[in-house]
């Protein structure tokens, strides 16, 4: 038993280790950031407090009952003469003039019931709800930007891996150039300041490539906190799905916009909940008491039941205030909807527009790509011949390695781009299965 119980705790740490070292996939990046991530716990701890709010506006129209019991001591002969009728304790000897110190234990129960509020708890009600669900497009706004910028922050970090790659093909190259100017200088067919000019720029590619390592740890450092990850491993994919960006221009799905339809819904219940105050009220009570005097050893029970009709016919204009500012805050909710609109358009535009540009430099850069590469290697095998300058070998390998930095930017600048279309069309980042 005991062997097989480590075989298993063995397994069980295989097991976990493998899970942590598995890479991180755009997909697993994905659901990962949308359920451990700071802002996605956030927005569900908001969800939760919303409808906590409409918990409390569906109770108030319920009745409400409640126990309350207390114990006084008084010789003030109203207080007293009403205690000893309560307690059933009344004798005729008793002098009006002279009542008795008397005590009171009451015990009771009070049933309130709202009947009529002049629509005010049916709009706090509507405005609550309006409100949750509100919040609840809230979390899928959320969940929208945090798609986009997982996907931006992911293929950030397959950009500065491309950086690096160029790099170390610069630093490869150059010093595969250093040993072949060694040598012609050895021969006497290549000058010493040229020479020393091709380790100067071996010296700078390598430099290039440490800060092109230094960019890739920090945009793995960005993508790993967007995941909410603290410790352990983190490796991730060198690939990503290609998805593709619709042409549609229909933005009206947006999580934004469906949320400040719900908040002018809410505004106009509230506006409707203010003008209740011109409306009268109507409720019903009733309760039961038990009172127990030890003074006068008597006790009794009695109970009251009634309705309450109130009506405010002066309030201080606080009713109109309220009026005013529900109305207020209802055309804020309007004017808010027509800018947002705005601004979605112009995001639609712009990430159209930059995913135009970049699809554009991604087929330059590639022709780019080609030509140095050719370039470079006629310009090498020319200086090996001794029919090249340093200067010229030098110039088509800094051609090269800003080419292929190009390509990698347009490459990665396309794939952000159909992320922003996606993201301003409210789409998923992956289409589905």
């Amino acid at each position: 038993m005991t062997k097989f119980l480590g075989i298993l705790a063995v397994g069980l740490v295989g097991a976990a280790t493998a899970a942590a070292a598995e890479p991180w996939t755009l997909e697993r990046a994905l659901a990962q950031a949308l359920t451990n991530s700071p802002d996605a716990r956030l927005a569900q701890q908001r969800i939760r407090a919303a409808q906590a709010g409409l918990e409390q506006a569906n109770a108030a129209v319920w009745p409400k009952l409640q126990f309350q019991s207390g114990y006084t001591r008084t010789d003030n002969p109203m207080y007293s003469f009403g205690n000893i009728l309560n307690q059933r304790a009344f004798s005729p000897t008793i002098d009006f003039n002279n009542v008795p110190e008397t005590d009171d234990l009451n015990v009771g129960g009070l049933l309130t019931a709202p009947l009529y509020t002049g629509g005010a708890l049916s709009a706090g009600r509507k405005a609550a709800q309006a409100n949750a669900a509100a919040i609840r497009q809230d979390e899928q706004a959320i969940r929208n930007e945090l798609g986009f910028e997982v996907a931006r922050a992911f293929h950030t970090v397959l950009k500065t891996r491309q950086f690096i790659r160029a790099a170390e093909a610069a630093v490869n190259s150059f010093a595969n150039n250093a040993a072949v100017a060694r040598k012609r200088v050895a021969a006497g067919t290549l000058l010493r300041a040229e020479q020393l000019d091709v380790e100067v720029r071996l010296s700078q590619a390598r430099e290039d490539l440490l800060r092109a390592r230094n960019a890739n740890a920090l945009a793995e450092r960005a993508l790993r906190n967007l995941l909410g990850i603290e410790q352990g491993e983190f490796t991730v994919a060198d690939t990503a799905p290609a998805v593709s960006a619709p042409d549609s221009g229909d933005f009206s799905g947006r999580p934004e916009l469906n949320a400040l339809r719900q908040r002018e819904q809410a505004a106009q219940a509230q506006v409707r909940a203010a003008r209740s105050g011109y409306i009268p009220r109507l409720s019903a009570f009733g309760s039961l008491d038990y009172d127990r005097g030890l003074r006068m050893d008597g006790d009794g029970k009695s109970y009251t039941a009634g309705v309450l009709l109130q009506w405010d016919l002066w309030d201080g204009q606080l009713t109109r205030a309220k009026v005013r500012e529900a109305s207020a805050n209802l055309d804020q909710a309007r004017e808010g909807q027509r800018k947002l609109r705005l601004g979605l358009d112009l995001e639609l535009a712009q990430a159209r527009l930059n995913l135009k540009d970049a699809e554009a430099r991604l087929v330059v850069t590639e022709q780019a790509v080609a030509q140095a590469a050719e370039s470079e290697q006629l310009t090498r095998a020319r200086f090996e011949q001794g029919l090249a300058l340093a200067t010229q070998l030098i110039d088509s390998e800094t051609a090269l390695t800003g080419a292929r930095v190009r390509r990698a930017e347009a490459e990665a600048d396309q794939r952000i781009a159909v992320a922003a279309v996606r993201k301003a069309l409210g789409l998923p980042q992956l289409e589905a299965k």
